[in-house]
């Protein structure tokens, strides 16, 4: 879920590594990131809709999918979408991108893998301060 910088990253590298990979975002011009080539040949699929919702789910596939990313850039969406994934429609793996490192370790012992930037920059701000 997400189509920005990091989530057509994400996308595009799965899609790279033979996944086929489908695609949420509220806002179909997001999906410009997207290789137009890899839409077409349906190796990622675009689907407009907000991946918080069980029906917008449904149409991406997700109750028959290995993983589920949330990589928006809102935690409150990301955790939504996420836990919607994993405690309805059972996802075996769910990643979703949450910044606040406290939100982080409640999720994580929820079943879900939450990752984000805020501990690795502030690792590498700290070291490049103080080297």
């Amino acid at each position: 879920m997400g189509c920005d910088a990091l989530a057509s990253s994400v996308a595009i590298t799965l899609s790279d590594h033979g996944h086929a990979v489908y695609v949420l975002d509220p806002d179909p011009e997001s999906f410009g990131r997207l290789p137009a080539g890899k839409v077409e040949a349906k190796e990622i699929v675009p689907i407009a809709g907000d991946g918080t919702l069980q029906q917008v789910q449904i149409k991406a596939a997700v109750p028959d999918a290995d993983v589920f990313m949330a990589l928006s850039d809102s935690d409150t969406k990301n955790a939504l979408a996420a836990m919607v994934a994993r405690s309805i429609f059972a996802v075996p793996t769910v990643v979703s991108r949450i910044d606040d490192p406290i939100l982080q370790n409640m999720y994580n012992g929820l079943g879900i893998q939450a990752i984000g930037a805020t501990v690795i920059v502030t690792e590498m701000a700290v070291k490049a301060a103080t080297k």
